[in-house]
C-alpha cells in the first residue's frame, strides 16, 4: 500500500488526531500488507480498523485517477504547501483536495460570508469591499454558496483578484449547480478546496464542518449580512474559537436579514465602516509567522468527559449554551467549543434558542 492510499484511507477514520496520523502513516509505509493486527499495533481501535480497511478500492482508484489531472492535487497535513494558519485550528483536516492555484492557500486571506438570500444592501457593500481588498493584495475566501459567497468570488475574478472557494462536497460535485461555471473560472484563475473525496456528494452535515476551513484559512472573517439562523454564524463562531478577527457591517434596524449582524456586534465583533479598518488589523498582527507545532502521540477518544457531560444536558427541546455552562459550572467558551465538536460529529444541531440532540 503506497503512502497516498494510506493517507486517503486514514482520512476516513474517525477520531484520529492530525498529529497522530503522521506516525501511523510512517509505520504503515514500512509494511507490505496492512491487516487488523498491524492497525491494532498502530493504536487504532476495532471501529477505526474497520473504517480503514473498508474504504472501497473503487473509490480509492477513482480518487487516484482524479489526481492524475494536472491542476488537481492532494495536500496532506505534512506537506509544505499545507496552509500554516489552518494548522493552528482545533481538528484541522488531514487532507486537502485542491484544484487550481494551490499557492493561493498560503497567501493573506480574508473570508467574506453572508446570507444566501442577499439584499441589495449586502450586494452593494460586498462588491465595494472586495474591490478594495483586492487592491490591498488580499485573497478573497468564501464557500461558493449562493448569495454573498458567490458575489465575493465573482467580484474578485472580474477585478483580476485572487479567490479561494472551500466546498462542502467533493470537487467533482460542484454545489450549488448554479455556480458550476463560476467554479470552473475559480479552478482556472483561483483555487477550489475540499477535505472530502472528489466523488463526495453535497450533504447537509458537511457544510458546518466546511465552515471551520473557511475561517481557518483566513486571519480575518467578515460577515456581510446574516439572520439569526444563518450558517454564517457557525463560521463566525469558528472564527472566535480560532482567534480570528471577526468583523461585521452596520445594518438597518428592524430587518431580520441583519439580526445576526447585530447579535455579533453585541458579542464583541468589530464594526466595519471602512476597508482600512481590516487592513490595520492585518498589518498589526504577527500571526502570519508559521508556528512550531507540538507532536501529539495519542489517538483521540470517541467522546471526552466534558463532551459526554454536555451531551447529557442536550435533549429534544432547545437549550442555550449559557444554561449548560451554568448547570455544569464550566466556562462558556469551553461549552461552545465542545458543542461545536458535537455538532460536527452529528450529535447535536444548533437552532434558534440553543441546541437540540439529533439522535
Amino acid at each position: 500500500m503506497n503512502e497516498q492510499e494510506i493517507w486517503l484511507r486514514l482520512s476516513q477514520v474517525s477520531r484520529v488526531g492530525i498529529k497522530t496520523a503522521p506516525k501511523i502513516v510512517s509505520q504503515l509505509k514500512q509494511i507490505d500488507k496492512v491487516s487488523h493486527t498491524v492497525l491494532k499495533a498502530c493504536g487504532l481501535n476495532e471501529m477505526q480498523r474497520l473504517q480503514f480497511l473498508n474504504v472501497p478500492l473503487k473509490r480509492i482508484d477513482s480518487t487516484l485517477k482524479w489526481l492524475e489531472v494536472k491542476e488537481n492535487q492532494l495536500i496532506t497535513f505534512l506537506d509544505a504547501q499545507y496552509p500554516f494558519l489552518l494548522k493552528q485550528i482545533y481538528n484541522p483536516p488531514l487532507l486537502l483536495f485542491v484544484s487550481g492555484r494551490s499557492e493561493l492557500l498560503s497567501e493573506k486571506q480574508i473570508a467574506i460570508i453572508g446570507s444566501r438570500q442577499v439584499t441589495a444592501y449586502g450586494k452593494k457593500w460586498t462588491e465595494a469591499f472586495v474591490r478594495k481588498f483586492i487592491n490591498y493584495k488580499l485573497t478573497i475566501t468564501s464557500g461558493l454558496a449562493l448569495g454573498i459567497d458567490g458575489i465575493s468570488h465573482r467580484t474578485a475574478i472580474e477585478n483580476q483578484g485572487k479567490t479561494v472557494a472551500v466546498l462542502g462536497s467533493g470537487l467533482s460535485h460542484i454545489y450549488p449547480k448554479q455556480h458550476f461555471d463560476l467554479a470552473e473560472r475559480i479552478r482556472s484563475e483561483g483555487v477550489l478546496v475540499s477535505e472530502y473525496f472528489p466523488d463526495t456528494p453535497p450533504l447537509a452535515k458537511q457544510f458546518p464542518r466546511r465552515n471551520r476551513i473557511i475561517s481557518g484559512l483566513s486571519k480575518v472573517v467578515l460577515v456581510i449580512e446574516a439572520g439569526m439562523k444563518s450558517g454564517s454564524l457557525i463560521t463566525a463562531r469558528y472564527a472566535i474559537e480560532q482567534n480570528r478577527d471577526l468583523f461585521t457591517l452596520p445594518a438597518p434596524l428592524g430587518n431580520s436579514a441583519f439580526s445576526g449582524n447585530h447579535w455579533l456586534i453585541q458579542q464583541g465583533a468589530y464594526l466595519l465602516v471602512e476597508p482600512e479598518d481590516i487592513l490595520l488589523h492585518l498589518e498589526c498582527s504577527p500571526n502570519w509567522i508559521q508556528p512550531e507545532l507540538e507532536i501529539e502521540t495519542s489517538v483521540q477518544p470517541e467522546l471526552n468527559l466534558t463532551e459526554s457531560r454536555i451531551l447529557g444536558m442536550v435533549g429534544y427541546q432547545p437549550i442555550p449554551a449559557d444554561i449548560i455552562a451554568t448547570e455544569l459550572q464550566l466556562p462558556i467558551t469551553q461549552v461552545i467549543s465542545a458543542l461545536t465538536e458535537l455538532e460536527i460529529g452529528g450529535a447535536v444541531i444548533s437552532v434558534a434558542g440553543g441546541y437540540l440532540r439529533v439522535n
